[in-house]
């Protein structure tokens, strides 16, 4: 019987610990991502951004950037946003998620940076998804 408590206790740790150390991309990047928000989404933006579309790519100023995703997300109102892969590396991290709206699916990717504590957007990198 006590073997069956050692190795309960065991994995209970085991998971605690992994949940602890889980990566868990800022939720108000999700969020505002989910909801096409740019304003919202732009809270979250560095003083640079990289913003790579299918149709147009480039380096934009906080404000300029807002502006770029204002006209994706009118163009492409999501019905869905989920985040299915994150990792983290120094000072950076990163998160892939699939965006579905009414008329095209693509594949977001995040490369934010640790900016005085803050976690700020650097990229955003959309490719359409082929069917």
């Amino acid at each position: 019987m006590k073997i069956f408590k050692i190795i309960f206790l065991i994995t209970t740790l085991v998971i605690l610990a992994h949940q602890i150390t889980a990566q868990t991309f800022p939720q108000g990047i999700v969020t505002a991502t989910q909801q096409g928000n740019a304003v919202l989404l732009a809270q979250h933006f560095n003083d640079k951004v990289e913003i790579i579309l299918p149709s147009k790519s480039g380096v934009y100023s906080k404000e300029q950037a807002q502006f770029v995703m204002k006209d994706f997300f009118a163009s492409y109102r999501p019905t869905s946003f989920k985040i299915n892969h994150e990792g983290k590396r120094d000072n950076s991290s990163y998160a892939i998620g699939n965006y579905v709206s009414a008329r095209e699916q693509f594949r977001f990717y995040f490369l934010t940076r640790n900016v005085n504590g803050r976690i700020l957007i650097s990229q955003i990198r959309i490719d359409k998804q082929d069917d």
